[in-house]
């Protein structure tokens, strides 16, 4: 048997993160952002959201400094009536 992946959500990620190490300087908003640049890719599952835990260790171990900074999909420009 493999070993499955430990899934969690963000907030769960966060606290076993600062469970293993206090001194973390990683937030919510840098998972936001992970996520939201592709980095770290998430399964809904009902009305949760996982992420890939171990997978999420593994980029931090590799540096945050290459995240991209989410695409716009442009200006949103008034309407005149």
């Amino acid at each position: 048997m493999t070993n499955a992946p430990r899934m969690r959500t963000r907030d769960k990620a966060i606290l076993q993160l600062k469970t293993d190490d206090p001194e973390t300087s990683l937030t919510r908003f840098a998972i936001d952002r992970l996520i939201a640049s592709g980095k770290l890719p998430t399964v809904k599952i009902g009305n949760k959201v996982l992420i890939n835990y171990d997978l999420l260790l593994d980029i931090i171990a590799n540096g945050l400094e290459d995240i991209e900074e989410p695409q716009t999909m442009g200006i949103i420009r008034p309407i005149k009536c």
